[in-house]
């Protein structure tokens, strides 16, 4: 609650009588609040303590009948000028309460403007906030991918890698193997020769079934060629092959079994030319 004082220059300030200001406040003590003590002031009430008071004063300077006469002038007097008075302190209180209205209504607006402007900036600052979030998802996203295409080339990295390592120990133990065989006898020259000289020769045909044959050692390879011709008809040519050699050429079709080292007894495989 606030101090006599304070309400005082508070009053004095929107245009009230010192006196009546005084009067109010020593009417409600305490109690005293702006509104209380305008409410007073307005209702006449400080008033009438200045008037009893007039009336006092008046009383002790004349005598009784003078005093009666005067009395009831001055009292009517003071009644009328209590009267405007209380007009004039009427336009005053109206007048203020409407100040005090603009004020509110002013106060009133500007916080509508500050809470619109407050609403804006935290619709911008929630915009930005969006728009950050979706720019770190990107981010992120993108992010993601790129460690994801980086394991997809490291792998694939390590899987030819794989091949190259593979294929080179591939390639020593073939080397090892071709340099670990015996070298060839030459086709030349037969180490065993026939006793019979008679040489027996077991042949796969093309469709899988094996013709088995014996001919002279002296008989050249083309003859056996000319018999399975005759055996199974065949209208291309063909040639016969010992894997893992390779096909006899028409230079060989015109040496013995012998030379060729086919005796005493060989597999052969046609094979179509």
């Amino acid at each position: 609650m606030a101090s006599h004082e304070t309400l005082r220059e508070s009053l004095l300030e929107m245009g009230f009588e010192e006196q009546l200001i005084n009067n109010a406040l020593k009417l409600l003590k305490e109690n005293a609040t702006l509104e209380s003590v305008i409410e007073a002031i307005d209702s006449g009430r400080a008033s009438e303590i200045i008037d009893e008071n007039k009336d006092d004063q008046h009383g002790s300077n004349e005598n009784s009948e003078a005093k009666s006469d005067d009395s009831s002038t001055s009292k009517q007097l003071s009644k009328e000028e209590l009267e405007e008075k209380r007009k004039i302190y009427s336009e005053k209180i109206k007048t203020n309460r409407l100040n005090i209205e603009e004020k509110e209504k002013e106060a009133d607006r500007l916080r509508e403007i500050q809470r619109r402007k407050d609403g804006k900036d935290m619709g911008k600052l929630r915009e930005q906030l969006e728009a950050m979030q979706h720019q770190n998802y990107i981010e992120s996203l993108k992010k993601e991918k790129q460690e994801a295409k980086a394991a997809r080339d490291r792998v694939l990295r390590q899987i030819e890698q794989d091949k190259i390592e593979r294929r080179a120990m591939f390639g020593s133990l073939s080397n090892q193997n071709e340099a670990s065989k015996p070298s060839q006898p030459n086709l030349m020259i037969s180490s065993t020769a026939s006793k019979s000289g008679k040489t027996k020769l077991a042949i796969r045909m093309l469709d899988g079934t094996q013709l088995v044959q014996e001919f002279d050692d002296k008989e050249v390879l083309s003859a056996v060629r000319a018999y399975i011709v005759t055996q199974r008809n065949y209208s291309f040519n063909i040639t016969f092959a010992m894997p893992p050699r390779p096909p006899f050429n028409e230079e060989d079709m015109q040496k013995s079994l012998f030379v060729l080292g086919l005796s005493p007894n060989a597999r052969l495989q046609v094979v179509q030319r």
